[in-house]
């Protein structure tokens, strides 16, 4: 009986590892072959992470050490401090060549432990980090789309903007009535707006421009869209205020310099 009193209360006791009484295990990938756990220090109290050494790992090989390390950001610096190795036993007689071969153990223990919870951990944080990317995207989109219609919308007492004027066209070509209402006043032979200012996207119209060109289109130079021709631009959406939006790429309507074909009569 009192052989069994015992074993029963040697198995309520925690397990221990050094001075750390084990709390419990931390999740970890469902390949790692590591035990990591939560701790506390016997006499600190402090909270610790604490990797169990398996058995296949050479204890001969391995040395001893123990480090303090840190880093001070408001005050600009981080840290190393040695407290003991088995390479290098007095403190004050530690070199450069010591403390770069205890900082090399170190990352290979830290290496150790993020690998056992890599799996686990690393996907939240990219999504957590990504969500919030994608938010700040949104809000600023959200932002600009309210700035600028501010500034396009006109007061009572201002004039309209010069954009809304009627293009000019040529001595072989007058205004007809039903012209187009979006009309562009930038094509392949006028630049005169700025081309600073971009919009959220501007699609191209359902159908052509009057006295834009028609195909056959230049074969390197031009782009045939919605039954005209369009002349591609380096620049990617979002498009500036003078260009059309087209599948993530801009363009701007190519309008022939030529003079539309007349009978002889007239």
């Amino acid at each position: 009986m009192d052989e069994e009193k015992k074993s029963e209360a040697s198995g309520d006791e925690p397990e221990r590892l050094g001075p750390y009484v084990i709390q419990e295990q931390v999740q970890q990938s469902h390949d790692s072959q590591e035990e990591l756990y939560l701790a506390t220090h016997e006499t600190s109290g402090a909270t610790a992470l604490v990797r169990k050494h398996a058995a296949k790992e050479d204890a001969a090989a391995r040395k001893d050490w123990r480090v303090i390390f840190g880093s001070w950001a408001s005050r600009g610096y981080s840290a190393m401090e040695v407290e003991h190795t088995d390479w290098a036993r007095a403190l004050d007689r530690q070199s450069a060549e010591s403390l770069l071969l205890t900082l090399e153990s170190v990352l290979e223990e830290v290496r150790r432990m993020a690998r056992a919870v890599s799996d686990t951990h690393e996907p939240r944080l990219r999504w957590s980090l990504g969500w919030g990317m994608a938010s700040a995207a949104m809000v600023c989109a959200l932002l600009f789309a309210l700035v600028r219609l501010a500034s396009v919308c006109p007061t009572p007492n201002t004039p309209e903007p010069l954009a809304s004027a009627p293009p000019a066209y040529g001595s072989h070509e007058e205004p007809a009535a039903g012209d187009n209402p979006d009309m562009p006043t930038h094509g392949g032979l006028v630049d005169t707006a700025d081309a600073g200012q971009s919009v959220l996207a501007r699609p191209l119209p359902r159908e052509p421009f009057k006295g834009q060109k028609r195909p056959p289109c230049h074969r390197y130079a031009e782009v045939e869209l919605v039954g005209a021709c369009w002349l591609p631009h380096k620049l990617k959406a979002p498009c500036p205020d003078v260009l059309y939006e087209h599948e993530g790429e801009c363009y701007s309507p190519a309008f022939s310099a030529k003079p539309p074909p007349s009978s002889l009569g007239q």
